[in-house]
């Protein structure tokens, strides 16, 4: 039996970065990727930045398409919008190419209705893509579900032929198979500990190669991929409906402002953090903030009740996240802030100079929430999947300046701080870590040991 699949899963709440991992090696030149599998829908997106900076979001289509000899796979685990489907091909095409990508038989179309029904069935925190609901349809074996027809180079492969032609990848000893996961391991169905608010079916290596048809004796390796601060999508639909979308475990729920202020002076964020700072905290500046501030920000620092909420009871942390968000809105991730006396981060900036690192989402485009890292549930993660390394992504939370870093870790000094939290993550999981990524493009990381290991040949 051939070991020679990879799995790259996420160890969190989604958005660790799995799409920059695939692309990394699926651009890698001394690894022979020939396959890769995806079983994602279109409630999650997948970005690869490629070295130059070009952007690609993939929500069905393999991200190691950007690897020109790769064969293509899409499994039965996935579900089609067609039009999301359509707009994701033809902005692939530049790396297609004339290859054909293999669609089973077995993905379900999704249609208005399923969105509709999720949005007004759902009450825990959706994306409302429809793709509950078409998974409902197709376990009670509903006769008005739809499965996907071939579009141009899309050709959709009953099992037998899928099967068979995917085999021809996972018996030869000189390929490897990459199966690209979706979401996150802190959003699956059972063993996250988080359930309502969860995805609609489970998130592992496990589950991946059942989708996927494979033997788990083919298995070779898991790369979990994880950030510093998990992440969660917004409280806050775009119509401005607040809905509760679920903790992080025992992780405090932090601001981007105190990752921002933490990773550009220095420690670590915290409650009351901020208070360390000398402020210069006025009615008249926080009146001015929060008068220029989108309703749907106010709702989001200040809470559904935000009318009611005086200028004269914002706390500095609020006041900070409102300024942030201010700035957002006129599109500058980089502005001076009014509220506190900072130091010169760098020779490059000005005093009182923050950068702004927060994220949206992929699909909905609304602001992420971020949270400390529960190490038990990461440890869990590890203990279902046990993965063969740790890719910590988004390390610039930790320091910005490493922001863009290349190389290797012995070519870099990480002051004791780093390495303390890089040898407790080691410690706790009982998993090393493999490479730091340093930024969204690809190559930008630090690699601390070769993470993809030799086929195994049985």
């Amino acid at each position: 039996m051939v070991k020679n699949v990879i799995s790259v899963i996420d160890g969190a709440a989604g958005s660790c970065g799995k799409a920059k991992v695939v692309g990394e090696i699926a651009t890698d030149k001394s690894v022979r990727l020939g396959a890769a599998i995806t079983n994602c829908m279109p409630n999650a997106g997948h970005t690869f930045v490629s070295a130059k900076g070009r952007v690609t979001v993939f929500r069905n289509i393999p991200v190691s398409i950007v690897n020109p000899k790769t064969e293509l796979f899409i499994g039965p685990g996935s579900a089609i919008d067609m039009d999301v489907f359509k707009e994701e091909y033809n902005a692939c095409l530049p790396y297609l190419g004339s290859r054909k990508i293999y669609v089973h038989e077995m993905v379900p179309l999704i249609e208005q209705r399923h969105k509709q029904y999720e949005r007004e069935h759902i009450k825990s925190g959706s994306t409302f893509k429809g793709c509950g609901a078409v998974t409902q349809e197709k376990v009670i074996r509903d006769k008005k579900l739809e499965f996907y027809k071939t579009f141009r180079n899309a050709v959709v492969c009953s099992n037998e032929e899928w099967l068979e032609r995917l085999y021809q990848h996972l018996d030869n000893p000189f390929e490897y198979v990459l199966m690209e996961g979706a979401q996150g391991c802190d959003l699956s169905l059972n063993h996250s500990g988080n359930y309502p608010y969860v995805t609609s079916r489970n998130v592992s290596t496990a589950q991946l190669l059942a989708d996927c048809g494979i033997s788990p004796e083919h298995l070779l390796q898991t790369i979990m991929v994880i950030r510093p601060f998990p992440i969660r999508i917004s409280n806050i639909t775009k119509n401005g409906e607040i809905i509760y979308t679920g903790s992080y475990g025992s992780g405090a729920e932090l601001t981007w402002t105190q990752i921002n202020l933490a990773s550009m002076y220095g420690g670590y964020p915290f409650a009351g953090d901020v208070e360390c700072y000398e402020n210069n905290m006025t009615l008249k500046r926080i009146k001015k903030v929060m008068g220029h501030c989108a309703e749907v920000y106010l709702k989001q620092v200040l809470g559904n009740n935000y009318r009611q909420v005086k200028p004269c009871n914002i706390t500095l942390l609020q006041a900070l996240e409102l300024e942030r968000l201010f700035y957002k809105t006129r599109g500058l991730s980089e502005y001076q802030t009014k509220f506190l006396n900072l130091g010169m981060y760098d020779i490059e900036y000005a005093p009182n100079t923050i950068i702004d690192q927060s994220e949206q989402t992929t699909v909905t485009k609304m602001e992420r929430r971020i949270f400390d890292l529960d190490i038990k549930k990461l440890k869990t993660n590890c203990q279902i999947n046990t993965p063969s390394s740790l890719y910590l992504n988004f390390f610039q939370h930790l320091g910005l300046e490493y922001n863009g870093a290349r190389g290797n870790y012995e070519d870099y000094y990480f002051n004791r701080y780093i390495r303390n939290y890089l040898d407790w993550l080691e410690e706790n999981t009982g998993v090393e870590i493999s490479a730091l990524g340093t930024g969204a493009k690809n190559g930008e990381r630090i690699l601390k040991k070769r993470f993809i290991k030799d086929i195994k040949r049985d």
